[in-house]
């Protein structure tokens, strides 16, 4: 008998959820209806969770959202699978990616209105999270592609500290700043999901906790300037003021943000020409614009600049040390604004980038009620909260703290 966790869908429920929005949403590549547990008392027993297809499951089909991989079957799990498996879950399949983990739009559509892009490049698994379909499931960000998806389909969205997660069996793009993350229908199973990926056990009761005293945090009034809407910026100082004894307002530092988001546009590009690059001699023709873009600017980059664009990853892991140190963590939106139109593409990742550079650990959360961020087309804007290295647990129970107040 499969001990399956309180509140969560079984197989069944979930592949009956996918009959009946599948058609419009197109959040899956690869379904496997006759999955079962490897375990059946695992902590994650009996739970089906979806697989980003850019991350090996041995078996199934994994072709990085490319037609160049259009017959490649994964022969072994990656590593981060194998953990799922160990644990009980149920690989009910491999969820839509942007081609490469990159910026060409997916056929996934926005689950709250189909005429909206779910985000990407995790379009997949975060909006058969969002559509009821599962309750968990993988993605990954190099740029903002955890997060960023979270806020537009209104989950849970977690990317830990870099490398907490292990990249074996993981489509490589960029070796400094691809990483992995979860997706979940609550902050409380983000944890579940968050603890058998990482092994680190505490994460599952994080989201749990109760700060003994009281946290304190940041807000960096404009951050991004205006490439984030009126509304957004808005929304997050209607947050700050509401507790004031809780969060500090404070000036954006607007050059170096401009710097470090320079260094990681570089260290991209650097690496993706490096990583997807040689595909181009034999397969140029089913490359998308995007990518072939990325790669072009790539080649123009050299080995000096690249390796100072490194050097200036430090700079700014240094300096965001230094500026969170007293803080319990920093708020600032999840996206610019709700999700755009389908065919505008998957959004800007800006809100993002930093954490992706740093590594630090983020959080995205979907506020409802008085505090909730909406657009002019009705869709959500996530909150998203960052914590410096290492500080993953601290960072869902701070999550759970400020969930509860905004509730």
């Amino acid at each position: 008998m499969v001990q399956q966790i309180d509140g969560l869908k079984g197989v069944s429920a979930c592949l009956a959820a996918i009959d009946k929005t599948e058609p419009q949403l197109k959040a899956w590549v690869a379904l496997d209806r006759n999955a079962r547990p490897q375990n059946t008392h695992g902590s994650l027993a009996g739970i089906a969770v979806g697989i980003k297809d850019i991350i090996d499951v041995a078996g199934m089909a994994c072709r990085y959202g490319s037609a160049i991989y259009a017959d490649r079957i994964a022969d072994t799990d990656a590593e981060l699978v194998a953990a799922l498996r160990a644990a009980g879950a149920i690989l009910l399949g491999k969820t839509v990616t942007t081609e490469f983990a990159y910026m060409q739009k997916s056929i996934t559509r926005n689950p709250h209105n189909s005429a909206f892009s779910p985000g990407g490049s995790s379009s997949g698994s975060a909006a058969a999270v969002a559509a009821g379909q599962i309750d968990m499931a993988v993605g990954t960000q190099t740029g903002g592609s955890v997060i960023r998806p979270a806020s537009y389909c209104q989950v849970h969205g977690f990317k830990p500290t870099r490398g907490t997660i292990s990249r074996k069996g993981v489509l490589q793009t960029s070796q400094t700043l691809d990483q992995v993350g979860v997706f979940a229908s609550s902050l409380v199973r983000l944890g579940q999901l968050a603890a058998v990926v990482t092994g680190q056990a505490e994460l599952a009761a994080a989201s749990k906790n109760i700060y003994n005293t009281p946290p304190k945090l940041l807000y960096l009034e404009g951050i991004y300037g205006e490439r984030v809407e009126n509304y957004v910026h808005d929304g997050l100082m209607k947050i700050a003021r509401a507790l004031p004894e809780h969060i500090d307002i404070r000036p954006a530092p607007k050059a170096e943000i401009t710097k470090f988001l320079d260094s990681h546009k570089t260290i991209y590009d650097f690496e993706i020409c490096q990583n997807i690059g040689p595909l181009m001699h034999a397969h140029k023709p089913l490359m998308s614009s995007e990518i072939l873009e990325a790669i072009k600017r790539g080649k123009t980059i050299s080995p000096a600049d690249y390796h100072a664009a490194l050097l200036v990853r430090e700079e700014a892991v240094d300096f965001f040390d230094s500026m969170l140190a007293g803080y319990d963590g920093l708020l600032s939106p999840s996206a610019t604004g709700e999700a755009p139109v389908f065919e505008e593409g998957t959004g800007d990742s800006i809100c993002n980038c930093l954490w992706s550079l740093t590594g630090y650990p983020s959080v995205s959360l979907p506020i409802s009620g008085a505090f909730a961020i909406t657009g002019p087309n009705g869709l959500g804007v996530g909150i998203q909260l960052t914590i410096t290295t290492g500080r993953d647990a601290a960072l869902l129970g701070l999550a759970g703290w400020l969930e509860s107040r905004l509730a």
